[in-house]
């Protein structure tokens, strides 16, 4: 398992560097670039990595991890801040592009962890492996991109938003959809029997979705087939939002009002599903022209990352400060981390799909 301080600071270091993006994309006080990454790259890319590296071992049923409960996540975190430090100085495309092979020296080393944990482990693997397997393909992806830019300057902006979608949807959105589906119902104690199978099904659904809707919303296609893309984009949203409605009706089938329990972290969790949902619906608004797509970037960090960050720290952070049995302690703690966190998650909920509608 990930050292006891790693975790717990990499999740503070994220509520921050997610607080601190979107008040800068709010107030306009730096380039939307810059505020993006220093949400994604310096806040979630480490964060997400080091989780991985927390469950595999769980989902393998196998030992600690050891290095690759540090590694990959630190590694990554090394490239996110020169890949600001690019964006706040000289825009270096030199810069950006040591950045972005950091990156994918980390998700490499964890791709090829995962993979080898999985081959050794007994009985059947844990479809949350391929969820994890398949955000870590859609990051080499956009990282990828980042490569191609300097070479490909014709193609540059159809790269960098093919670079954000695969980041968002593919990689942050993969990633917590599969975690999710386990979380949630550990969260408030109780099992979901369904989530099993939907984690085997809806993988292809929500994998070739992100894949759309990047394709697709970056037209990042010859030219004679450009007049496709924005079908394409749309047919992704489809399948993509099809898995998200799938696993929030379950979730209101098996847990119910217990969902909307003012101070759990199932709360905020629901709250960061219903965020992801209707960001995917204001997508829809933006193919169509009738919203500007900037926006959207501020609504997916407050209404989507800001809950779901929130709210599995505040379940996570007593196991990851004390591992083993859990205590008096951990329940007091939990409680104390998880108060209001229905309102929180709410509010946010709303602020974010405000400010993306509405800018």
């Amino acid at each position: 398992m990930p050292p006891l301080y790693l975790m717990p600071l990499l999740a503070i270091a994220a509520l921050l560097s997610l607080a601190t993006s979107g008040l800068l994309l709010i107030t306009g006080r730096a380039t939307p670039q810059l505020a993006a990454h220093v949400a994604f790259a310096l806040g979630v890319l480490p964060l997400i990595l080091a989780a991985m590296s927390y469950f595999v071992p769980v989902l393998t049923r196998s030992g600690a991890a050891g290095l690759a409960a540090w590694g990959p996540p630190l590694l990554a975190w090394t490239g996110a801040a020169l890949a600001v430090f690019s964006f706040a100085s000289d825009f270096s495309s030199t810069g950006l592009a040591l950045a972005s092979a950091l990156a994918g020296l980390a998700a490499l080393s964890l791709g090829g962890w995962t993979v080898n944990r999985a081959r050794q482990m007994f009985g059947p693997r844990h479809r949350g492996l391929d969820w994890y397997l398949a955000a870590l393909a859609f990051l080499l992806l956009a990282l990828l991109a980042v490569l191609l830019m300097p070479l490909l300057p014709a193609q540059r902006n159809a790269l960098r938003l093919f670079h954000l979608h695969a980041n968002l949807l593919g990689f942050v959105g993969l990633t917590a959809l599969g975690t999710l589906q386990v979380l949630l119902p550990t969260s408030l104690g109780q099992a979901d029997p369904g989530a099993a199978l939907r984690l085997r099904r809806d993988l292809k659904w929500a994998a070739a979705g992100a894949l759309l809707i990047a394709v697709g919303a970056s037209s990042l296609l010859p030219a004679s087939a450009s007049k496709i893309a924005p079908a394409l984009a749309l047919l992704g949203t489809a399948m993509y939002g099809w898995v998200v409605v799938r696993m929030l009706h379950a979730w209101l089938s098996l847990f119910g009002n217990t969902l909307r329990q003012m101070h759990s972290a199932a709360s905020s969790l629901t709250a960061a599903a219903l965020g992801l949902l209707g960001l995917l619906g204001l997508g829809v608004a933006h193919e169509f022209g009738w919203l500007p797509a900037r926006p959207a970037v501020t609504g997916f960090v407050i209404a989507f990352l800001l809950p779901l960050v929130s709210g599995a720290a505040a379940h996570l952070l007593p196991i990851w400060l004390r591992p083993g049995i859990q205590g008096p302690w951990h329940r007091n703690l939990r409680g104390r981390l998880c108060r209001w966190s229905g309102l929180r998650g709410l509010s946010l909920l709303l602020l974010g799909l405000a400010i993306a509608a509405l800018s």
